[in-house]
């Protein structure tokens, strides 16, 4: 099955040059990254847009939450955070598996388990490698043309994460570039018209009228060709002709170009459709701060992604292990990427006993100190089943302060 978008590929003979692009690809970007979809990064706005969503994810670790912890569970977190196999470190592969996931819609992982079925690592698999039949939803199977020994097998389902951005159906994904796809190419087409006019000179149009005689086709190309290169293009718009030929610009509105040198639509339609910031793009913002920003971006961007993650990681891997246990990304990098915001966060924490004096001072790089590890609390606060004893308690001492002594009435 193909992605829904090909933007790698146009035609048959691009596709039977698939190998020497994949060489040179891989030389570039490292033998693990897809290149299907790769040339819809030549929007800038699609490039960033890819690049912070695939780096903020891949620097953030997947980990039990709360202390408990589990031998195994642990193993294969450590895996999938920082070796999943031999070739990639676990920063990498999360970047790959997210950036495809963004371009294609989806992106394939086999798990590899040992012959007790125990997880031993993990290896991302090229889309155009991977594709399933999902009309008998009870009976799918992935087939691969190269799994991580380099052989076509067929794989159950039990045996591939395969992460999909937007599904309709629970199987096929959607990339964003679906909705972007008159954008970008309006982008890309504006650009291109924008570098052949400053190519040309700065020029528009121009007619060059012949006005003696008649020329064959070979001379009139081998003409404009020449006129192109002596006139145009060198002598910074200095026209010398003489009194066989008429020259004429076709002027263009500025109007037009005013609307081809504006990439802010583009930008915003490009934020809109990864759930980005538009202040992640560059564009500055009146109303919004960064914190602000940050917190809509972490959100409404990256906590679906991190849901859905650990929703696909449960099913196929941990459920099998202890379903007792719960998943969760790290985002503290995150959140704390404004240091006062950071230190607001922690002091919070302290002055309400959720976390000792040495945890503050550790947050910010600080050695323990000696007594460091008692909890304070605030005496002002009292648990809510100790509130029936206090209240008796404070009824007495004040009946005992008011009672005479001696019995006196």
């Amino acid at each position: 099955m193909m992605p829904l978008l090909d933007l790698g590929f146009g035609n048959k003979q691009e596709k039977m040059n698939r190998d020497l692009e994949r060489i040179l690809y891989n030389q570039e970007y490292g033998a693990h990254a897809s290149y299907t979809g790769v040339r819809a990064l030549r929007n800038s706005d699609v490039f960033t847009a890819v690049r912070i969503i695939s780096a903020d994810i891949a620097s953030t670790k997947l980990k039990n939450k709360g202390h408990e912890s589990n031998t195994i569970m642990e193993k294969v977190l450590d895996l999938f955070n920082n070796n999943p196999n031999d070739q990639l470190p676990g920063w990498h592969f999360k970047f790959i598996v997210v950036a495809n996931m963004l371009l294609n819609g989806e992106s394939f992982v086999e798990i590899l388990r040992d012959k007790d079925g125990f997880v031993t690592g993990f290896y991302f698999l090229h889309n155009y490698l991977v594709s399933f039949d999902d009309e008998n939803k009870n009976q799918i199977t992935y087939h691969v043309s190269e799994n991580h020994e380099n052989k076509s097998v067929d794989i159950a389902p039990k045996d591939i994460l395969h992460f999909r951005y937007i599904t309709l159906d629970g199987y096929r994904g959607y990339s964003p570039l679906y909705s972007l796809a008159f954008e970008i190419g309006i982008s890309q087409g504006s650009k291109g018209f924008l570098r052949n006019f400053f190519d040309n000179g700065g020029t528009s149009t121009a007619v060059l009228r012949y006005k003696k005689g008649q020329i064959t086709n070979k001379d009139l190309k081998q003409l404009k060709q020449n006129f192109a290169d002596s006139q145009l293009k060198q002598n910074g718009g200095l026209v010398a002709i003489d009194d066989t030929m008429e020259f004429t610009r076709l002027k263009i509105p500025t109007e037009v170009l005013n609307f081809l040198n504006s990439y802010k639509f583009s930008t915003n339609q490009v934020a809109k459709a990864f759930g980005l910031p538009v202040s992640k793009l560059g564009v500055e913002t009146v109303n919004t701060s960064i914190t602000q920003a940050n917190l809509e971006y972490l959100q409404s961007t990256l906590d679906p992604i991190f849901k859905m993650m650990i929703a696909e990681m449960e099913t196929k891997i941990f459920n099998s292990i202890d379903s007792g246990y719960e998943l969760e990304f790290d985002t503290s990098r995150l959140v704390d990427i404004d240091p006062e915001l950071k230190l607001e966060r922690i002091t919070s924490l302290f002055s309400k006993g959720v976390i000792t004096d040495n945890e503050s001072r550790q947050a910010f790089g600080y050695e323990p100190i000696e007594g460091g590890d008692e909890v304070f609390i605030d005496l002002n606060r009292i648990p809510l089943s100790s509130l029936g004893e206090y209240q008796r308690a404070k009824i007495a001492k004040e009946v005992e302060k008011n009672t005479p002594e001696g019995g006196e009435t």
